[in-house]
């Protein structure tokens, strides 16, 4: 089974996800990087941190990024 990495991408920088986790495809991944952005999404809200520009960068073994994940996409916002 595949590992993916779900390194946290923001205007500072990049943390990286040392450790990653098996998942059978990148649909699995997504959802995956979906679900943990909803709950770091609570949290900063809840402390009154900053969303916008913060992003998930999910890479392969080799570090190739697979796909980016906006976490601002877990958010409802109205439509303009």
């Amino acid at each position: 089974m595949p590992r993916f990495y779900f390194h946290l991408r923001d205007d500072a920088g990049l943390v990286r996800d040392p450790e990653g986790s098996e998942l059978p495809d990148l649909d699995a991944a997504r959802a995956e990087a979906l679900a943990d952005a909803r709950s770091l999404v609570a949290e900063w809200l809840r402390m009154g941190q900053v969303v916008d520009g913060r992003r998930f960068e999910i890479a392969d073994e080799a570090g190739q990024v697979l796909a980016v994940i906006p976490l601002r996409d877990v958010l409802k916002l109205p439509e303009e």
